[in-house]
């Protein structure tokens, strides 16, 4: 007979279990996903740090290389902000900016390219395309001349505004002029930058057999000659007036970036042309040619216009004309102690102190809960000039281990966790590496990455990070107690109820109320609702008034503190109901 009914007691005995037996429960591993197709709307703080998407399909994070064309934030470190000195003249008592035109070229369309100072109008031709970062020196753009231009017009023409370093009649005293080159084939008289003004005023940098070669053109005017500013004054006679020629020694790769430079200081008549941040050539603006004597200056004459890219095949990046003397690292334009120069930052892509990014506290759904690891993948951007080919994509990073390459190139990770979203501020920031295990403990609700990107050691590649993954155990709080009974008394009610079946349950909270799902009673002489009983599983609530129908559930908690959010209390039990009344003996 005992044996005729196999499943009914395979039943009974698997209700057996799952009612009267505690469980014990592994916490299921959750991920949540920052970057790829999510997006990177969690990343609140970038410092020298950008967001592309010409290099995958989603965009990625990455070192920025953008110059920045006006003076820095207040809340930015001077000491780690590596363009800094382009912008903000911070050697000089009125903390003036230096820069009188900055083309940087990001703004992607042609038609939109501007003088970001606004002290010059410029107007492109459609013989005139852009590039985006991939191609960029800096940022986010740069201006791709074809060569083409006769029956376009001028590639790019720039007129000066009155308050312009060139406007006319100005009497100009120093001043530097700088951009990044590109050249595709370097043929004789292509044309990078030309200034013609009246009475056969120019200034040409051209391409010469291979090298570069400046021509100041009746530019600088005799000191006798230079009286108040004025268009009368500037229509001096050009007899008297200096031409200078400067020209690089070396070749110019083609289709290499580099950086040109000419400066010049009124004090010493001393004129500079640098490549690349190393000096090619050098003149003095004298009468002899050399150091010494009555120092001719620049006066600009009427009707000026730059024109940069003419007869051009090539890239332009971060066009820009100072009205200081600026210094290339290591080499300094000045003799004199008494006047200062404003210097110019090691000439790499990317920033030697890196970039920093930070999220926002990230919501892990439940107080208490485990961080276990993060996950990335990413990989390095490189920029390969020789064979025409641009930013490269290398050595991808597959998410475990140093996010690091062998160019020196690399992220560090760091991590912080919490129970209250706006009081990180005093929480230590730990190390973690991508795909390990975090060490120690870090655990909480809320959860901050953070991340430092280095660039290789010759500052020309970035890594970039594609997606970012949290992996965390959720601390889901205890289940209900199951059973709960309730027994009505002479004001009072006996409640009791059995365990949770989580192990991790540490005590109780009973919630009560007049009112069915409103649990805010306040008549028990234990205190308002919810009372905290600890471990125990029944109670005696007395002080209830007789006649009132109170309703009653029970939550599990398992966490610690004195507050009923601190405990960090489960579901509620099933509600239960009782009536206090006085009775007879």
């Amino acid at each position: 007979m005992k044996n005729s009914h196999p499943a009914l007691y395979a039943v009974l005995l698997y209700s057996f279990c799952l009612f009267f037996v505690s469980p014990i429960l592994e916490a299921a591993e959750n991920t949540i996903i920052l970057g790829s197709a999510k997006g990177w709307g969690s990343v609140e703080k970038r410092t020298q740090m950008e967001e592309i998407s010409a290099v995958r399909p989603n965009s990625v994070l990455t070192l920025s290389s953008a110059l920045p064309t006006e003076a820095r934030q207040p809340d930015s470190n001077a000491e780690d902000d590596f363009f800094a000195l382009y912008a903000a003249f911070r050697n000089f008592p009125a903390q003036e900016s230096a820069l009188d035109l900055a083309l940087s070229f990001d703004e992607g369309v042609p038609e939109r390219f501007a003088d970001s100072r606004n002290n010059y109008r410029v107007v492109v031709s459609k013989a005139v395309q852009g590039v985006n970062e991939r191609w960029a020196r800096y940022g986010r753009g740069a201006a791709l001349f074809t060569g083409e231009n006769k029956a376009a017009g001028a590639p790019v023409t720039i007129w000066p505004g009155p308050s312009s370093l060139f406007a006319p009649g100005r009497s100009v005293r120093d001043f530097s002029i700088e951009f990044w080159l590109f050249p595709n084939a370097m043929e004789n008289g292509e044309q990078v930058v030309a200034w013609t003004a009246a009475e056969n005023q120019r200034i040409f940098c051209e391409a010469a057999r291979n090298r570069m070669r400046w021509t100041f053109q009746n530019f600088f005017a005799p000191p006798d000659r230079l009286r108040l500013s004025g268009r009368a004054e500037s229509r001096i006679g050009t007899s008297d007036r200096l031409t200078i020629s400067l020209e690089s020694r070396g070749p110019i790769l083609p289709r290499s970036w580099s950086h040109h430079l000419i400066r010049y200081n009124a004090g010493t008549g001393l004129m500079e042309y640098l490549v690349n941040g190393r000096i090619e050539n050098m003149c003095y603006t004298t009468a002899t040619g050399r150091e010494g004597g009555d120092v001719y200056t620049p006066l600009i004459n009427w009707d000026g216009v730059f024109v940069l890219g003419n007869r051009f095949s090539g890239m332009l990046d971060e066009f820009r004309i100072y009205n200081k003397v600026i210094n290339a690292p290591g080499h300094s334009a000045l003799e004199k102690t008494s006047r200062t120069a404003l210097q110019l930052p090691d000439l790499t892509k990317f920033s030697r102190n890196g970039g920093r990014l930070e999220t926002r506290t990230i919501d892990l759904g439940e107080m208490g809960s485990t961080v276990l690891k993060i996950e990335a993948s990413g990989g390095r951007l490189g920029f390969a000039s020789a064979g025409g080919k641009a930013m490269t994509v290398k050595n991808t990073y597959a998410g475990k281990g140093n996010f690091r390459f062998p160019d020196n190139s690399s992220v560090q990770f760091f991590i912080r966790a919490g129970e209250e979203p706006y009081r990180f501020g005093q929480i230590p920031w730990i190390p973690v590496i991508p795909g390990q295990m975090v060490p120690g403990t870090v655990r909480g609700r809320y959860v901050q990455i953070a991340a430092d990107f280095y660039p290789s050691g010759d500052c020309s590649a970035s890594p970039y990070l594609e997606e970012l993954r949290i992996v965390y155990n959720r601390n889901d709080p205890p289940y209900p107690p199951s059973l709960v009974t309730v027994r009505p008394l002479d004001g009072a009610v006996d409640l009791s109820w059995r365990p949770s079946p989580d192990e991790n349950a540490r005590g109780y909270l009973v919630y009560y109320g007049t009112s069915r799902g409103v649990y805010y009673g306040e008549d028990a002489s234990f205190g308002s609702s919810p009372i905290n009983v600890g471990n125990r599983t029944s109670i005696r609530l007395e002080g209830l008034k007789n006649g009132t129908l109170y309703f009653f559930v029970i939550a599990a908690y398992d966490g610690t503190g004195s507050r009923p959010e601190d405990l960090h209390p489960g579901k509620f039990s099933k509600e239960v109901s009782a009536r206090p009344l006085k009775t007879g003996q």
